[in-house]
């Protein structure tokens, strides 16, 4: 295993997960189940790589460490969907897109 490219890996997968755990929690809300599940799996393959550049494998050693994986991209998930919920409760309407946000132009409520 290759310890750098696991934590750069860890790294990686959480923040990339955060826009789209922001996509999800929008999603949730206007009950697109297609928008809904590309939010979840979208994802999903760059994990894999992480996974694969990491050097893990699928054997009895590698299992928990892909956890950790599947941990950081839970988390990513969730940190995105709590700071939509931020931004809906204080009063914007920040749509899909998380980056609406950081660019100062999401909409009034």
């Amino acid at each position: 295993m290759n310890v750098d490219w696991f934590i750069f890996g860890l790294i990686v997968t959480f923040l990339v997960n955060i826009p789209f755990g922001f996509w999800r929690a929008h999603t949730k809300r206007t009950s697109n189940k297609l928008e809904w599940a590309l939010a979840v799996h979208l994802p999903v393959p760059l994990v894999v790589l992480m996974r694969y550049l990491a050097g893990l494998s699928w054997n009895f050693e590698g299992a928990p460490l892909i956890l950790v994986f599947v941990l950081a991209y839970f988390l990513g998930q969730r940190t995105g969907g709590k700071l939509y919920l931020k931004a809906h409760e204080s009063g914007l309407n920040p749509g899909r897109s998380i980056f609406i946000l950081w660019s100062g132009k999401g909409e009034a409520i």
